[in-house]
Parts: structure tokens; C-alpha cells; sequence
């Protein structure tokens, strides 16, 4: 088939089957742009074909002037790329995307599959890690001729010898964007307490129990179709603190010939009361299936876990998220069970963790896969904090994706943010548009970094908690060094919320709404 009307004139290597789901992709009205400067352009119509937007003082300008049906696959590649990455292709890294598919013989995993290796090979690293992230966005919508299963084999590709670190450290972290996992976290918490529970459907518990062991555990499909109801239980209690401790036992990944007990890993009280809550709505007991979707064997496990897994993922986005979705203005995120997978594996190896430690974690009968995970994460938490930790236009960024608008103290009539920080009562630093009569989290403490936290425009109030954090933060690194714990995980929870203060007041102070 060709195509010439005002496009290019170019054989498309698209099948029927690829044109028919081309057709029928809805792609969002607009695609917004992250902005670092008042002077970039905040977003760009979708229905053009040439998108020009300036950025950090410099005009890029993507022209689709392929096919018609493989510009508006491209388009919905960029606009996914933009979201995954908070930043947009530049006219260079577009034009190197565009000249692959040009080049590419056909669009099938395995072609890509072939061009990341002769890309490897030649160590054009920034064509292999763009690639690959366009690679992902294809599995990750079902682009036919890309299986889910295709994932995991991207994990096996040879990396090229990278020069700039940066480009490796982008292609781990972005399997699964920080402001997403924090999304995560503070919903499974949220949703986690009594009045949470309640207000979740059958069908949102059984999502969101599937969102919480996908991120604690990474489980394959196949692990899934292993789970029972006695795979989760409550091992212990305390009666006067109401803390809780739960544990999973994670089927191996692939069968062993030898007979061994299941990996047993520690879960979250949140993750684990929500899955509780699930086994007992739908009285699911110890010897039966934990996932059932068709008693008639007629639905695709992958496909069924990944349709509720990204079900999840858009329950859990704040509300005008969700309408900017429902009305075409962004594109819905959409990930993989590998994704939360790979985040897992990646992230215990910035952490030092042993391949024997990740091995266990993801239920792998060798250390092939664990040692893959280290030796592809070199000084990556270093890298992480010097080139965003301290990068006040990352700040901003991320600012504007954790907290909501600034208001006037003056003017807010709800409900309002004070407690009690090392000693000292801080009083009313922000308003709280939280749906549920009571908060779970610790006051003050935590509020920089949810969305439901409205700071008031009062700067030197939100200087004096940071103070006190970074007393706070000073004193635990010391103590944890002298122990000779130099990865304890409470210096990476300090660093975090020490950021989040400091990027509501970056935001105050730079005149930010």
C-alpha cells in the first residue's frame, strides 16, 4: 500500500491488523510540555503535523511527514515519551526516531529487536536507549505484533558502552517515573485505612490488590496464576499500636526440577490490608486461585492483569487527571507488570541488595537475571542525587507534580495542616482538600509531598519545617554512619521529604501557581 496525498510518498509496513488499531486510537486533543521557564510553550495541538513548541530557550520542531497511519502511530509514541519522560523529544532525538522507522523493514518486536542490536553493537547509544523506550510504549498499548511477553526480552539486549551515565541512569529510572511510584505509594495508604477500604468497590479492591503486589513483588503473569488465598496472610499483630505485619509467598518465575519452599517476602501493612479486605469480600479461601477472571479458562492472563493493572493506575490519578483524560486533553499512562518488575530489580541494586537478595525478590531459580540488574545500575543512586537531587529546574518540575496550588491563608475556609515537628508546634502552614475525615499520615511531615496539601504563601513558615527536617536529616546520616549503616532506608525517606519542602518553597518564592 501507498500512500503519497501531502505526506511523504513511503510503502507503509503496517498490516491490516496494525491500521485497524491505529484507527480506532483516540489521541489527546493536545499534548502538554512540562514547562522550566514561563517562556516555553506549554503544550501543542496533536492535530497538526508539524509541532513546534520552544524549550529552555531553543525552538524544536517535529515534523511527521511519514504515511498518514505511521505519523499518527508516531505522534502517539511522542506524546507517550513526553508524559513517561516529563520532557518532549527534541527535534534531534525525533528525527533520529523517525529515521529508524523509515529504515525499519517491518513493525514487529523482532525487527526492533534486530535494530537495537546492530545499534548496541555500534554503540549509538542515545538511538538505543530512544529505541527502546519507543519499543516499550508499543508493548505497553498492545500494538499488534508486540506481545507483553516482549518485554522481558529486552531486559536480555546488549547495553552499548555508554559514555554519558546519564542515558543508562534514564533507562532504568524511567521504567517507572518517581512521581508515578509516589503516586502509588500515598494512594496505597490512603486507601488502606477503614474509611478507604469502604469506599472501594469489588472491582477497584481487586485492582488495587493487584497494583499493590505488582509493586512490592513484581509478579509475572504466570507467578499470578500460582497465588492462593493462603499466599498472603497476617503473621503478627500489636493490639496497642494496631501495627501490622503480613507476608507473601512468591511462586518461582520458572519451574525447578527440585522441589523447594516458595520465597516468602515481607509486605506493606497497606498493601496487605487491602489485599485482606479483597480475600474477604470475595471469600476466597486458603486452597483456592488469590486471581480468578474466567471460570471458563477463556481470558488471557497477561492481558486480563494488564488491563486491571493500568485500571488501577488511572483510579489511583488525582481528579483532574482523570478529567483531562475522560476529555481527550492528556494521554492515559499505561505500564506493564515487567515494568514494575524491572523497577524492582533495579531499584534493590541501587541499593546494594545482593544478586542472591533480588533473585529471592522475584522468585528466580538462578542469579543470571539478578546479576543483570547490578551490573546495569553502576553509581546510579550517586548519579540520581547530582544530576536531579540538587538541579533547581528538576525541583520545579517535580514541584509542580507533587503539591497543588499555593493559597491564601486568609481566604481558606476547610480544613488546615499543624503539628508537632521534633519538640516544636507548627501551626497552620497549609490548607488540606483530603476527602476522608481522617488523615493516616503524619501531620506536617508528610503533607509536602501529597496532592491534597494546598501550602499557604507564608515562606518563612515552611522555612522554619525545613529547618527542622534538615536538623533532623543531619543527625540521622551521623548516627547511621557511626552504626555502620550507611544504606539505611530512612536516609533516602529523610532526603525525600526534605526535597519536597524545598521545592514548595523554590515554588512560593519563584511566584509558582
Amino acid at each position: 500500500m501507498k500512500y503519497s496525498d501531502r505526506h511523504e510518498v513511503i510503502e507503509t509496513k503496517l498490516t491490516d491488523e496494525q491500521i485497524q488499531f491505529i484507527n480506532q486510537v483516540s489521541l489527546p486533543s493536545i499534548m502538554e510540555i512540562i514547562v522550566t521557564s514561563e517562556f516555553d510553550t506549554r503544550y501543542v495541538r496533536t492535530d497538526a503535523d508539524r509541532w513546534e513548541f520552544i524549550r529552555l530557550g531553543t525552538i524544536e520542531v517535529n515534523l511527521f511527514n511519514l504515511d498518514q497511519y505511521s505519523n499518527k502511530l508516531l505522534k502517539l509514541l511522542v506524546i507517550k515519551y513526553c508524559n513517561g519522560h516529563m520532557a518532549p523529544l527534541n527535534t534531534r532525538r525525533f528525527n533520529g526516531i523517525k529515521k529508524i522507522l523509515r529504515e525499519i523493514e517491518r513493525y514487529a518486536f523482532s525487527y526492533f529487536y534486530k535494530k537495537l542490536e546492530q545499534l548496541a553493537k555500534k554503540n549509538n547509544a542515545r538511538d538505543y536507549f530512544e529505541l527502546k523506550s519507543i519499543t516499550k510504549y508499543l508493548i505497553r498499548v498492545r500494538f499488534p505484533e508486540f506481545s507483553l511477553d516482549d518485554e522481558e526480552k529486552l531486559e536480555q539486549l546488549a547495553i552499548p558502552d555508554v559514555n554519558d551515565p546519564f542515558l543508562r541512569y534514564q533507562d532504568v529510572d524511567n521504567t517507572l517515573p518517581s512521581h508515578m511510584k509516589n503516586l502509588i505509594v500515598r494512594k496505597m495508604a490512603e486507601y488502606s485505612t477503614k474509611e478507604g477500604l469502604e469506599s472501594l468497590s469489588d472491582a477497584d479492591v481487586k485492582n488495587m490488590s493487584i497494583l499493590g503486589l505488582s509493586y512490592s513483588v513484581g509478579c509475572r503473569s504466570a507467578q499470578y496464576s500460582m497465588l492462593q488465598g493462603k499466599s498472603v496472610r497476617l503473621l503478627t499483630k500489636n493490639h496497642k499500636t494496631n501495627l501490622m505485619r503480613f507476608e507473601v509467598s512468591v511462586p518461582l518465575a520458572k519451574q525447578v526440577e527440585i522441589k523447594v519452599t516458595n520465597p516468602k517476602i515481607a509486605l506493606s501493612q497497606e498493601v496487605g490490608l487491602i489485599i485482606q479486605e479483597y480475600i474477604n469480600r470475595f471469600g476466597i479461601g486458603d486452597t483456592d486461585p488469590l486471581f480468578v477472571f474466567d471460570s471458563k479458562g477463556k481470558i488471557d492472563l497477561s492481558i486480563e492483569l494488564h488491563k486491571r493493572l493500568n485500571d488501577a493506575l488511572l483510579f489511583i490519578q488525582p481528579d483532574e487527571v482523570k478529567d483531562k483524560i475522560k476529555t481527550g486533553k492528556m494521554d492515559r499512562p499505561i505500564y506493564t507488570l515487567y515494568d514494575f518488575r524491572h523497577n524492582i530489580g533495579h531499584t534493590m541494586a541501587m541499593n546494594n541488595a545482593s544478586a542472591q537478595e533480588i533473585a529471592f525478590v522475584l522468585g528466580h531459580t538462578s542469579l543470571v537475571a539478578a546479576r543483570h540488574y547490578i551490573m546495569s545500575t553502576p553509581e546510579l543512586a550517586l548519579l540520581k542525587n547530582q544530576s536531579l537531587g540538587q538541579n533547581p529546574i528538576w525541583k520545579d518540575m517535580i514541584g509542580l507534580l507533587m503539591t497543588g496550588y499555593k493559597t491564601e491563608e486568609a481566604t481558606w475556609r476547610s480544613k488546615t495542616v499543624s503539628g508537632m515537628l521534633n519538640g516544636k508546634f507548627i501551626h497552620r502552614i497549609g490548607g488540606c482538600e483530603r476527602r476522608q475525615v481522617k488523615c493516616h499520615l503524619a501531620k506536617v511531615r508528610s503533607c509536602y509531598g501529597c496532592f491534597y496539601f494546598r501550602p499557604f504563601d507564608n515562606v518563612s513558615k515552611h522555612e522554619q519545617v525545613l529547618d527542622i527536617i534538615t536538623e533532623e536529616f543531619v543527625d540521622l546520616v551521623k548516627i547511621s554512619n557511626d552504626a555502620g549503616a550507611n544504606q539505611n532506608p530512612l536516609i533516602t525517606t529523610a532526603t525525600e521529604t526534605k526535597n519536597e519542602i524545598e521545592m514548595v518553597i523554590s515554588r512560593l518564592k519563584g511566584g509558582l501557581r
